[in-house]
């Protein structure tokens, strides 16, 4: 079920035990504004399992906001057993990602990236293990 699509290279869909983002090109604010939109979502529903995979082709720098929803999860509160897995599909996402892992783990928030969607998701939808 799409729960929304801030603009065309972004879409973020329910699917199951999991909520997934497709996070493409476009401007840089296009592209914060879909980071933004996956942490609110995941915040209103208080949903604990979030894949966000990387498609964009266009800077990198602005896949840094992969991080930035990090902090704010962690400043606002999330739910008991929280993950957030990364797929990077191309280079240009792949540094936001293991910066938003590196953030992840400072705050003790678990988040980890993956060469493969099939990994991420064995990850998202294993037993809570602390």
């Amino acid at each position: 079920m799409q729960l929304a699509q801030p603009h065309p290279d972004c879409t973020v869909h329910h699917e199951g035990a999991y909520v997934r983002a497709n996070v493409g090109s476009g401007r840089a604010t296009e592209i914060q504004d879909c980071y933004r939109t996956v942490a609110n979502i995941a915040l209103e529903h208080k949903f604990t399992r979030i894949l966000v995979v990387g498609l964009g082709t266009e800077d990198s720098h602005s896949h840094l906001a992969a991080r930035d929803i990090i902090i704010a999860l962690d400043v606002i509160g999330v739910p008991a057993g929280f993950k957030i897995a990364f797929v990077p599909k191309t280079d240009v996402t792949l540094n936001g990602f293991r910066h938003a892992e590196a953030e992840a783990i400072k705050r003790g928030l678990r988040a980890q990236v993956f060469p493969t969607e099939a990994d991420a998701i064995v990850w998202l939808s294993g037993p809570d293990v602390h």
